[in-house]
Order: structure tokens, then sequence, then C-alpha cells
């Protein structure tokens, strides 16, 4: 559940009223419920009124001749099994803690019924995973599949290394050792981690409009160069590629996704925007996409080559595979190839972008074709192209070296 600014005021679930409820909680075991002998342990949390109090069974048994009333705990007696029920209780009683500070920072009343809600994760405003998690639905409105398919890859991720982040207990310094965690034992590249950090640093942003308060600023999160390196096709590379797909010995499978990754190479287009294509609209020498980013109409033409790719195979747009699908075979069409190059569907973007501009096309041109808002995104190909022309600049050695071998 996330909050708008209006909901704090219309949200029935808070005290309009903005007055503290006092609460208690209390661990106690069910003396009338016997399981196998033992009796299980609830949480009650109590207010200023009876009606307000929650119980919360926690699936732990203990013998009631062990159980400390005053104390709330199990008198473990050295037993490593009753001393991880205490344990377990001392984390619970942490987390209450937890969700009970963030409420009184952000200056809400927090009840048993929210306080209860949020120990259960049915609310957001305390665990930063459950919020990281019910906030990716409302992103459906405003982004690609293909994004809210990265949003879910990072949260899992998170999910995995900690699924209970209090926001109070978030910091730079927790950031810092995920970051590690990532880099270290993940052993995720340095932009793979940084486009993480970069998805981790828009949720919270969002947390912050919903009136969440973290103990630092968003906007000292160091996110990094999302960019890494482009990987492409050299020209002989993309050669090989179109005679096998144009050769009479490809499987069929093979074939179809090969197709639409060279058609990609031809264009540039992103991977959400060739799946939303059909083969009827490109029976015509022009087509029209929305664009990823900007959400924009965009009108394009097929050159010669797309057009030669798509009438080879009649299927092609007509039988679709999923993104994974088609990043998993293209590794094996590129093994089969002798490419030893780690490539996904995106790679005929960068194909497209490099050898554009290596033959001779103008970066501003490029810049309306790939949809970019400014020219900077497109530059990097620039750099590609420059960063290959430095390396032909050794060719002038082998002047020398054969006057070296002469004299």
């Amino acid at each position: 559940m996330i909050l708008t600014a209006s909901d704090h005021f219309l949200n029935t679930l808070i005290n309009t009223q903005r007055k503290r409820v006092f609460m208690k909680t209390t661990f106690f075991i069910r003396k009338d419920v016997i399981v196998q002998d033992k009796h299980p342990i609830y949480l009650r949390i109590s207010g200023g009124d009876i009606k307000l109090t929650e119980r919360i069974f926690l699936n732990l048994y203990v013998d009631k001749d062990i159980w400390h009333v005053k104390n709330q705990r199990v008198l473990s007696n050295g037993s490593q099994e009753l001393e991880d029920i205490n344990l377990i209780l001392k984390n619970i009683e942490a987390k209450l803690t937890s969700i009970e500070t963030v409420y009184r920072l952000a200056e809400i009343p927090l009840t048993p019924k929210l306080l209860r809600q949020e120990y259960e994760n049915k609310l957001s405003r305390v665990n930063f995973v459950a919020f990281f998690k019910n906030a990716i639905p409302e992103q459906k409105a405003f982004v690609s599949a293909s994004r809210i398919e990265r949003y879910e890859v990072v949260l899992k991720k998170l999910t995995e290394y900690n699924n209970y982040v209090s926001f109070n207990d978030l910091s730079i310094k927790w950031l810092n050792d995920y970051r590690k965690y990532l880099k270290f034992t993940l052993k995720n590249k340095d932009n793979t981690i940084a486009s993480n950090f970069s998805v981790l640093k828009k949720f919270l942003l969002i947390a912050v409009k919903n009136g969440i308060r973290l103990n630092f600023e968003v906007k000292d999160l160091f996110v990094g160069d999302t960019k890494g390196n482009r990987t492409y096709l050299l020209e002989s590379e993309l050669e090989k590629c179109l005679d096998y797909y144009f050769s009479s010995y490809i499987p069929h499978s093979y074939k179809l996704v090969l197709g639409y990754f060279l058609f990609s190479c031809m264009n540039g287009l992103r991977i959400s925007n060739v799946q939303n294509l059909n083969r009827e609209e490109l029976m015509n020498n022009d087509f029209s996409i929305i664009l990823v980013k900007g959400n924009k109409d965009k009108n394009m033409i097929l050159n010669r080559t797309a057009k030669l790719i798509i009438d080879h195979e009649p299927n092609l747009f007509v039988e679709k595979f999923s993104d994974q699908y088609l990043n998993r075979e293209l590794k094996n069409i590129m093994k089969a190839l002798n490419i030893n190059k780690k490539i996904t569907f995106h790679v005929a973007r960068h194909t497209f972008a490099t050898l554009f501009l290596k033959a001779g096309g103008k970066i501003e041109k490029l810049r309306i074709i790939l949809g970019h808002s400014s020219v900077r995104e497109t530059e990097i190909y620039e750099h590609i192209t420059q960063a290959e022309a430095n390396e032909e600049m050794f060719l002038l050695d082998k002047f020398y070296q054969n006057k070296k071998a002469v004299s």
C-alpha cells in the first residue's frame, strides 16, 4: 500500500485527529490450546480500548512449564532449539520497534491494526522490500514490460540478500554493503551494479514522495555508470550472421530468432518495439512505433536489407517468442557461428548505431532514429568509432618495420 499526500488524510486506517494511540505488545502462550503437548506462542498488541487489541499467532510452540510469563521468554536451559525461539522473539521485538520508530518520525498515528498489518507486510511504510514490491505494479502504466521485468530482477536480488529492510535501518553504509554483495558474491559487473542502484534510487525517491523519511538524502546515493561497454557486431560478424540467416541449412527456430535480431540490426529498434510489430504493417515501406522513452509516435522506413530479411521468412512477425527465449537462443546461435561475444538482443541496437556512424551517418540523424532525447545519449557511439579509428593509427607502423627489415 503506497500513500500519496492526499491519502494521509483520506485513508480510514489513519486517525484523522492525529492522536497517538497508546500501545503495549506482549508475548503469551495459549494454555487452552495444546498441540503435541505444547502450547502456541502469540503476540498481543493492545491499545487503550480492548476493541483495538490484535493477536498474532507466531507459529511457535513451547511447553508451558518452561515459559517465563514475566520475561516473556523460554527458559532455554542451554537447549539450542529453545535459544532459537528466544532469538526469534527478540527479532520480532526489534521489528515492532522499527515500525513504531518509522511511524513516529513520519508523524503518522499508529494503531494496533496498523502495527499488525505492517508486521505482516500487508502495508509497506516500514519495510523497503515490501514497499518496492508493492510499488512495481503502479509503474506499469508508465514504463515498458521489459522495464518492469528489470525492476523485478532487481527486487529478486534484494530479497535474496535481505527480505526485510526497515527504512529506519536503511543507510548509505547499508547500501554500500549491498553493493559489495552484488560485486563480490554475485560477481555482477560494474555497469550491472550501477543499473541495479539506479532502480533502487528510483524507488527510494518514490518512497520519499510518499512521505517516508529516510536517514540520508537520496540524492547522495552514488549510482555509477550504467552504460558499460557497448558490445556490437563488426561488419564481418554481421555478414556472417546474414549469410547464416539466408542459408539453406539454418534450423527453423534459429532462423526466426536470428531474423528478428538482424531486423533490429537494420534499424536499431528496441526489443519491445520489435515484439509489438506485426507482419501486415511491415508490408509497406514505412511503419509506426511508440517510443519506449517519452511514449511518442514515430514513423520509420524499411531499408532494402530489412525488407529482404522479412520476405525471406514468412513466419517472421507472425510467430513470436518471449524476450528471455530470444536472448537464450541468440547465445546458442553466436556460439554456432564462433562469435565470441556476450550477445543479447539489445546488441542489435548497438550494432546499428555503431555501423551507421562508421558508414558516414551523422550523429544528429542517429539521435533522431534511435529516439534519444539528447545527443549526449548518442555520443557514446561516436566515442566507439573514434576508439576504433585510434587503433588504426598503428597501421603506419608497418612502414618503419619494413624499413627496419630492409636495413
